[in-house]
């Protein structure tokens, strides 16, 4: 059973169809009701089990009554996905405190808010699986400093409950994605047609489900040695010839 948060769209979406296609029961999550509801009826369509949520993740109420009904029906969480995310950019003398927070709670706290809920069932069976999205402005980018400064603190909170679980001998895992890139509507926003066209066409802007191979296997058992990693699309040979391993 996989939660996927920012699951009507974007990467979150394209996830929610692959490890739908895996064979996964997946829980979409959003603020956006009209677009669960389209992506729920487009998993439904492929013969998919969905369900869904309108959640927002910065609230604490919402998300444990969200898993609590998810655990409620189907019994467990064995996948989380943290895709919600916002990216608003201002040059940092200019960003407003309100889009500051905005950025800051929807993909930092709202990242650990899932986390800390899905994680404490997870601890007690045993089992586990935590995916976080993070990008490559965590290094940091101009005009983007909340955007950067959250997936930044995603990356650093990913390697810190990574060391967590490894003192506690769990198989339960946490890891991120970088993926670059990534043709959603969030990256499309202001940018001309031409650009996106080129973008595209010139493979500089991957599809949204690139990196799918990459969450499947770190949804998977298979992953159980795989922690704490931060895995971009250079890496994606690696974690290949880390799956091929585990088959063997």
């Amino acid at each position: 059973m996989a939660f996927i948060t920012g699951g009507a769209t974007g990467i979150g979406q394209a996830m929610a169809r692959t490890l739908g296609c895996a064979g996964a029961k997946v829980w979409l999550a959003s603020r956006d009701e009209n677009a669960l509801h389209r992506t729920a009826a487009d998993l439904r369509g492929r013969g998919l089990a969905a369900d869904m949520a309108q959640l927002d993740v910065r609230d604490r109420k919402q998300v444990d009554r969200v898993v609590e009904q998810i655990i409620g029906a189907d019994g467990k969480i064995d996948i989380l996905f943290n895709g919600a995310g916002v990216m608003i950019k201002h040059p940092v003398l200019e960003m407003p405190e309100d889009i500051w927070d905005l950025v800051i709670d929807v993909n930092l706290k709202g990242m650990f808010l899932c986390t800390q809920a899905v994680a404490r069932g997870m601890m007690d069976r045993g089992y586990g699986r935590i995916i976080n999205v993070s990008s490559g402005h965590a290094q940091g980018n101009a005009t983007n400093s909340a955007y950067s400064a959250a997936k930044g603190g995603l990356e650093s909170f990913t390697k810190t409950f990574a060391a967590e679980l490894r003192q506690l001998k769990t198989d339960v895992t946490i890891n991120a994605i970088e993926p670059g890139g990534t043709d959603t509507a969030m990256w499309r926003r202001g940018k001309s047609a031409e650009y996106i066209k080129d973008a595209v066409e010139s493979g500089r802007i991957h599809p949204a489900d690139f990196m799918a191979d990459v969450v499947l296997f770190l949804a998977s058992p298979a992953s159980r040695g795989v922690i704490g990693e931060m895995v971009s699309p250079r890496q994606r040979d690696w974690l290949a010839m880390q799956n091929s391993d585990s088959e063997h």
